[in-house]
């Protein structure tokens, strides 16, 4: 069922050597996963043309949170929802992403 291969990150906050605050990701772990592509989209926005991705990966339990990174095929997804799968063994993630114009 688990065909696919995933990254996750989490953010972090890291401190400068002058004291200031840098935000940033930990190293990506490689995570096997189920992945569906559920669509794409084209919208206008603050008078900009965007698109947005949406996927659906199923992984094994683990300790995953909303805001993580997940990287698909080499391509950046933010984590929106953590749901629970019918199977207690496993969680299903809901990730989105967008081109971020405007």
């Amino acid at each position: 069922m688990l065909k696919d291969r995933i990254w996750l990150s989490q953010p972090i906050k890291t401190r400068t050597p002058s004291g200031g605050v840098v935000d940033g990701w930990t190293e990506p772990k490689p995570v096997h996963a189920r992945v569906d592509y559920l669509g794409a989209r084209t919208y206008t926005a603050a008078l900009a043309e965007q698109t947005g991705c949406s996927v659906r990966a199923t992984i094994r339990r683990r300790d995953v949170a909303h805001g993580w990174r997940a990287l698909v095929y080499g391509q950046p997804f933010k984590v929106k929802t953590v749901e629970p799968h019918e199977n207690r063994d496993y969680l299903v993630l809901m990730l989105e992403t967008h081109d971020g114009n405007g």
